[in-house]
């Protein structure tokens, strides 16, 4: 934004002449809006009365992964005012954590819980028996924990975060919610007897995550995990295996995965999905998987069954931001062949199973003619082999519509001849000789 109209906008809004400034803002298009546009644009709102406008503004930008301590304090404002005294303590907590020093923050907090108090909220609870064996359950099957994400409010369950450190057999963290399963689900009539009435979440992140850091990019997870937690009991509905639950967008700036799938804990025993209870009620412990936007319509269309069957078990193990769309590259693409025709000639591999390869093999039928192997990002996934037919022109190569990625199995399958050269090191390539005969090159680096 302009240094002439930021100082304009703030002149009007000394001057309380907040409607110029919501005026002024609008008559320009909103893909010029930027954040310091939007912020002041939702303080206005805020000072016209329009809290509901300021939080959906403001959750614009939050799609977006943008956030400081303003933006938290503008939504705590926006949920006091609405008398969602819950949510804006949660807003104001945060705006003291990076900025203590924070005047006008102390004040709303302390407002926030003058009328928690006045309030008197009494949330669903676990009994303390049943406490005891939701945490034992926890311990045994999914590992022990020392450090808790324990909830400052509950204005109607009480939902902390056990957090899981990564291990050597198990390298990654494991956030297990401990609170949600007190809320019984309003589950259709036609399930009563599979007791599904109660559950609790967890979600796995890489072992590098920063679990501490209050930034979008490495929150988002655990305010999922409050999220669904709450919202059984908000919305009087329920959670169960293969429902899905949209974000709207991605979840923060770092990735476009924008949506999340409950299955059951796919890396640990049978066991662990279900804790049953003193009283013979059981708690059904679901799994976040995040989801693209694609992978989401697909489950939809299909079923959350069809899905599954296009991850892999690595794929579900944990969260990988920037793991393929299963959905997303081949979009409108006509394969020359059909997953019914693809046969399983990888049997025996046990590398990394996604690679790239150019619309020229896969949707024009040319055999592979140059394919290289580069170090990738994720080594656990992504081979890092490209797979091209040899006359693509740089401007073909830059254009990623043409270069989708695919299981190695699926690019065997269109040129067999490729198999003996998976194993080779990174660095490695080759290209097909005037016989026919793959051709090693002169070694390439990332």
């Amino acid at each position: 934004m302009g240094s002439k109209l930021l100082k304009q906008l703030q002149e009007w809004h000394e001057q309380d002449e907040y409607q110029k400034i919501v005026d002024a803002i609008k008559a320009i298009p909103k893909e010029k809006w930027d954040y310091d546009m939007i912020s002041h644009l939702a303080r206005a709102y805020n000072n016209l009365e329009k809290y509901q406008d300021a939080i959906t503004l403001l959750q614009s930008i939050r799609i977006q992964g943008l956030s400081d301590p303003l933006w938290h304090f503008r939504m705590g404002y926006a949920y006091y005012y609405l008398d969602e005294i819950p949510l804006a303590m949660e807003e104001f907590e945060q705006v003291l954590k990076d900025n203590p020093d924070d005047q006008d923050a102390k004040l709303f907090f302390t407002w926030c819980q003058q009328e928690m108090e006045q309030q008197q909220y009494d949330p669903e609870l676990y009994t303390e028996e049943e406490m005891e064996t939701v945490e034992r359950h926890i311990s045994n099957y999914f590992g022990s924990y020392e450090h808790v994400f324990h909830e400052l409010i509950s204005p109607d369950i009480h939902v902390d975060i056990c957090i899981i450190p990564p291990t050597p057999s198990q390298d990654y963290y494991k956030l297990v919610t401990l609170g949600m399963g007190a809320h019984q689900m309003n589950v259709p009539l036609e399930l009563a007897e599979k007791k599904l009435e109660r559950a609790e979440l967890m979600i796995c992140l890489p072992p590098d995550w920063e679990i501490q850091n209050s930034d979008e990019k490495w929150y988002w997870p655990l305010r999922w995990l409050k999220i669904l937690a709450r919202l059984p009991g908000e919305q009087d509905t329920w959670l169960g295996w293969g429902h899905t639950v949209p974000n709207g967008g991605p979840f923060a700036e770092n990735t476009q995965l924008s949506g999340i799938m409950l299955l059951n804990p796919g890396a640990f025993p049978p066991e662990a999905s279900c804790c049953v209870l003193p009283n013979g009620d059981e708690i059904n412990f679901y799994q976040v998987i995040p989801l693209y936007e694609e992978e989401m319509q697909f489950k939809i269309e299909h079923s959350a069954d069809e899905l599954l069957k296009e991850f892999t078990g690595e794929q579900l193990e944990y969260v990988h931001l920037n793991r393929p769309n299963l959905h997303g590259d081949n979009e409108g693409k006509t394969l020359l062949l059909s997953p019914e025709e693809l046969q399983p000639l990888l049997e025996n591999w046990e590398g990394p199973d996604l690679c790239i390869a150019s619309d020229r093999i896969t949707v024009e039928g040319y055999e592979v003619g140059y394919c290289y192997r580069i170090a990738p990002n994720d080594k656990q996934l992504d081979s890092g082999w490209c797979f091209l037919a040899g006359d693509e022109t740089e401007e073909y190569l830059t254009n990623q519509q043409y270069m989708s990625r695919y299981d190695l199995n699926t690019i065997c399958n269109y040129d067999p001849d490729i198999i003996p050269l998976l194993n080779s090191a990174y660095g490695s390539a080759f290209y097909r000789d005037e016989n026919g005969i793959f051709q090693k090159c002169i070694e390439i680096t990332n």
